[in-house]
């Protein structure tokens, strides 16, 4: 049989150790490609069985219309919207994610975000670090909402948001959300009450926490309709991805009250401009987009590709397939297995 290529696409010069690890056992090449232009990776991809994507390395179109052998796709991260993957399930080609390996990480940060709202956790520290603190700073703090009783609305319910979802419950929080493909079975397992529009969330909630993968459905869902239905004491927070959002719209429903603050770890742009109006607003918490980040995310991540590409290589399923579509034009494979 013929020894299985794995072409491994990067920015910079990586650690292939915990991947290569995870491949034991398995009769695989795995070649190493810095590459710093689309052309690059088109001559990186050529002849390989897997591709792994690393670093959110852009896999456009053009790119994947270039693919001559390759089966799968594997990239690091829930989201791959780097990745065209319609432009794959059209050409045959898994795209393989690594789903869950920063879900309880983003789901502590939303709940952080969420209390950091709701006590104005920023606001207060500041007051406190600038000698601002004297008798009348808790009278002027405004609106700072109770946090049980309250009803938290999800968009969608994935992996991330059910975390979110169990959190919320420990803080006495009412949980509905919003998810057309959810089985009501499972959201009822999570006690959480399925409604049937993104308006009806809206309106109904005091904390509003967007938790869906970036995609062609997903592109500026939430836009001036939405923060209109909310309500003006509620927060907004997104933890997922900026372009999930009209940011525009954002910023005008900050600026006119129509909502009372937002907790942001992701944005339109990344880096987002040291200008964008965001980053003045004293109702609005911002991060890095670090939300998945903790000691762990990144071993856990590249074990998981190299779990995902051991059974790539070993003709199964993977466990995380991203366009489960392109199962209708591939040979029947066998379960995907766990890996120990």
């Amino acid at each position: 049989m013929t020894r299985q290529k794995i072409a491994y696409i990067t920015r910079s010069e990586p650690d292939t150790s915990i991947v290569e690890s995870r491949l034991e056992g398995q009769d695989y090449q795995l070649d190493i490609h810095v590459c710093e232009s689309q052309g690059e990776v088109i001559e990186a991809i050529k002849g390989a069985d897997v591709i792994i994507a690393d670093g959110g390395m852009a896999m456009p179109r053009d790119v994947i219309a270039e693919i001559d052998t390759a089966k799968a796709i594997v990239s690091m991260g829930h989201g791959f919207n780097q990745i065209d993957h319609n432009a794959a399930t059209e050409k045959g080609v898994m795209v393989v994610n690594t789903a869950g390996f920063v879900t309880e990480q983003v789901a502590n940060h939303t709940i952080m975000m969420l209390l950091a709202c709701a006590k104005q956790l920023t606001r207060m520290h500041d007051v406190v670090r600038s000698g601002g603190w004297d008798k009348g700073t808790l009278a002027n703090l405004g609106h700072m909402p109770t946090i049980d009783g309250q009803t938290l609305g999800i968009v969608g319910l994935g992996n991330i948001s059910r975390a979110t979802a169990r959190r919320a419950a420990v803080f006495g929080l009412d949980v509905i959300s919003y998810d057309p493909y959810a089985i009501p079975w499972v959201a009822k397992d999570y006690r959480v009450e399925l409604v049937g529009s993104l308006q009806e969330l809206a309106e109904r909630s005091d904390f509003v926490s967007i938790l869906v993968p970036l995609n062609d459905e997903t592109r500026k869902l939430i836009d001036a309709d939405f923060f209109n239905a909310m309500k003006p004491t509620a927060y907004f927070i997104n933890t997922c991805r900026g372009p999930v959002v009209d940011e525009a719209a954002l910023i005008a429903a900050l600026e006119t009250g129509q909502i009372a603050g937002a907790g942001l770890d992701v944005f339109e742009v990344e880096p987002t401009p040291p200008d964008n109006p965001l980053l003045k607003m004293d109702n609005v918490i911002v991060t890095p987009h670090s939300a998945g980040t903790s000691d762990s995310s990144v071993p856990g991540g590249l074990t998981q590709i190299g779990d995902e590409t051991a059974r790539l290589l070993s003709g199964t399923w993977p466990m995380s397939l991203a366009n489960p579509a392109v199962r209708e034009k591939l040979p029947t494979r066998p379960a995907a297995k766990s890996v120990p």
